[in-house]
C-alpha cells in the first residue's frame, strides 16, 4: 500500500509499505478514505524530536472498517469511523480522570518508537489498536471529509474553550488564527462570550476567524496585540485566554493581557527549551492556567456538533487532493502556499 514515510529529518515521501495486519483481538483495520497533514507532522521532518525514521507518519484519519479483531464489538466491517491521534484504553485512572491523552496503555499514530512506534494514518490502511475505546461512528448526517477534522482540530480548540472557562458575556483572546484557534474560536461563541479577539499572521486566516464568530481580528504583524487587546478592554484585559501558538511570544502575550482572576489556556504545543512567564505581574493577577494534552473522549459530542450545523469546517477545507499528490500537498501545507488551511488528501 501507498503511506507517507519519514526517513529521516527533513525527508519524507510517498511509499510502498506493507499492508497492517491484525495483531491483537483489540484491534481494528481501516481503509482510509480522508486524511490530513498536521503541524506537528511538519515539525518531526523539521526535526522538532529525536529522530527514529523510517516510519509513516499522520494521526489524522477517517475510514472504512475492513476487519475486527474478536474482542470488537462495537464496530463492524463498513462502518464509517473517525479514529484520535492516539488510541487509549478508557480504563485506567489517566482516562477515569479525563485525561485520555495521557494514558499509560495507549501510543501516539505516526511518531515513531519514541512515541509507541504505531504507524500513522497517511495511508491506505491503518491498523487501530485498543479499537473499543479508540473508534467513534461517524454519523450519517457528517461527511468523511469534514470527520477527519473532529479527531484533532475540533477536539483541540475545544479542550482549549473548556479549559479557558469561556463564559456568557465574559470577553475572550485567542492567540493563533490557524485551524486549532479557528476552531476554537467557533467553539468559544457557542458559550455566548460578549467579545471574541483573534490575533493572527495571515489576512486570509483572520478573515475567515471574522466568519466564524471572531468580533474583532489583529494582524500582529502590523499591529501589537498585548496595546490592542488592552484598548479594545479599556485596560482591564480579557476574562479568558486561549493560546493556539505555544511560542514563547504568545505565551508571554497572554499573560499580558490576561485580567485579575482570569484564565489562560494553553493548547499550542510549547517550542523546546524554558518558556519565561512573568510570574512577578502574575502575581498580582490571580490567573488561572491551564495546559496539557488533549482529551479525546468528546469526540462522539463534537461530531454532533458538526451534524447540527454548530460547527463548520467547510473554511478550513482548503484543498482536497490525492494522496499520490502527497509531497505538493506537505510543501503546500508547510509553507501555506495559495491559502493553504488544511489538505484533505483521499486515498
Amino acid at each position: 500500500m501507498l503511506a507517507a514515510v519519514m526517513t529521516a529529518h527533513h525527508a519524507v515521501g510517498l511509499q510502498e509499505v506493507p499492508m497492517p495486519t491484525l495483531q491483537s483481538d483489540t484491534d481494528a483495520l481501516i481503509r482510509t478514505t480522508a486524511t490530513m497533514i498536521c503541524t506537528s507532522d511538519v515539525h518531526q521532518v523539521e526535526g522538532y524530536f529525536p529522530e527514529c525514521a523510517p516510519f509513516v507518519i499522520g494521526h489524522e484519519f477517517v475510514g472504512v472498517v475492513e476487519e475486527v479483531g474478536s474482542a470488537v464489538n462495537s464496530f463492524k466491517p463498513g462502518d464509517r469511523v473517525l479514529a484520535p491521534p492516539y488510541v487509549y484504553c478508557d480504563d485506567c485512572d489517566m482516562c477515569r480522570k479525563g485525561i485520555s491523552g495521557l494514558c499509560p496503555n495507549g501510543t501516539v499514530f505516526g511518531h515513531g518508537e519514541i512515541f509507541g512506534d504505531l504507524p500513522g494514518g497517511l495511508a491506505e490502511y491503518v491498523r487501530v489498536p485498543l479499537a473499543e475505546s479508540a473508534l467513534v461512528a461517524i454519523p450519517d448526517g457528517v461527511t468523511d471529509d469534514s470527520a477527519v477534522f473532529v479527531g484533532d482540530m475540533v477536539a483541540t480548540g475545544y479542550f482549549g474553550v473548556m479549559n479557558a472557562d469561556v463564559k456568557p458575556g465574559g470577553t475572550l483572546a485567542v492567540f493563533g488564527a490557524g485551524p486549532v484557534g479557528l476552531c476554537a474560536v467557533q467553539l468559544a461563541r457557542l458559550q455566548g462570550p460578549s467579545e471574541i479577539i483573534l490575533v493572527g499572521r495571515r489576512a486570509y486566516r483572520l478573515e475567515a476567524g471574522s466568519g466564524m464568530g471572531a468580533t474583532h481580528v489583529i494582524d500582529e504583524a502590523a499591529q501589537d496585540p498585548v496595546a490592542e487587546i488592552m484598548k479594545l478592554t479599556g485596560g482591564r484585559g480579557v476574562d479568558s485566554v486561549i493560546d493556539a501558538v505555544g511560542s514563547s511570544a504568545s505565551i508571554h502575550s497572554s499573560c499580558e493581557v490576561v485580567a485579575i482572576g482570569g484564565t489562560i489556556s494553553i493548547i499550542g504545543f510549547p517550542e523546546a527549551g524554558d518558556v519565561p512567564i512573568p510570574l512577578q505581574s502574575m502575581m498580582l493577577r490571580n490567573p488561572t492556567i491551564k495546559m496539557g494534552v488533549t482529551d479525546q473522549s468528546n469526540m462522539k459530542l463534537l461530531l454532533g456538533l458538526l451534524e447540527k450545523g454548530d460547527v463548520d469546517v467547510s473554511a478550513l477545507m482548503s484543498h482536497i487532493m490525492p494522496l499520490t499528490e502527497f509531497e505538493k500537498a506537505f510543501k503546500m501545507f508547510a509553507e501555506k502556499q495559495d491559502n493553504c488551511m488544511k489538505v484533505v488528501l483521499k486515498p
